[in-house]
């Protein structure tokens, strides 16, 4: 069993919280808080998607968080991910502090890349893609990569279409347009900025 405290924890969402591996600092464990026999529904849902994942083989993970399974911790049973950090080691900060830093022109390449790796490789993100949960890796101090850290798989009841492309593809367009027109726009950056 894996020991979780202060010392490693990274931060907590609206059902997780999020640890640095005790054994390994490139790894972050995601733990469910409030959870009965195991995981919430939220991580159940990406647990499974990331296993789908692992069973295509050729998986480019660029644009997310590696997984690496399930374990038990003090604080329930959690899974293992990829920590995301910077080319200088710093833990990668979220997409949405550089958005209300810079604004959102400055990063209008990276995010038609990171639209163009879920529609070429039919991967499948839920209502759950926010800023928040994108971190911007640093490659260098002028090469960036969007990574998805939470939000992974359909919470839709029909998931059957997810496995022709051409319908998958459709929903991950109409995603990315819902994404795009709640949290990618400038009225919605300022307004976050100006509540620093």
């Amino acid at each position: 069993m894996l020991i979780l405290n202060k010392e490693n924890f990274i931060g907590k969402g609206n059902e997780r919280e999020c640890y640095i591996h005790p054994d390994d600092n490139n790894k972050a464990i995601k733990v469910s808080y409030n959870q009965k026999n195991g995981h919430t529904k939220q991580s159940d849902t990406e647990v499974r998607y990331y296993k789908k994942l692992l069973k295509r083989q050729n998986t480019n993970w660029k644009h997310l968080a590696k997984y690496y399974g399930e374990v038990e911790t003090n604080k329930g049973k959690g899974f293992v991910v990829e920590l995301i950090r910077d080319y200088d080691g710093e833990v990668s900060k979220s997409f949405k502090y550089y958005l209300e830093e810079y604004g959102l022109e400055k990063y209008s390449k990276e995010l038609e890349i990171y639209k163009r790796y879920f529609l070429d490789n039919c991967i499948i993100f839920n209502y759950g893609m926010m800023q928040g949960n994108i971190l911007l890796r640093k490659n260098s101090e002028v090469d960036f990569d969007l990574v998805l850290i939470d939000g992974l798989g359909d919470v839709s009841h029909f998931t059957l279409l997810n496995s022709i492309p051409y319908f998958a593809r459709q929903r991950i367009n109409r995603r990315w347009e819902k994404f795009r027109k709640k949290y990618l726009n400038q009225k919605w950056i300022d307004a976050h900025r100006n509540k620093k």
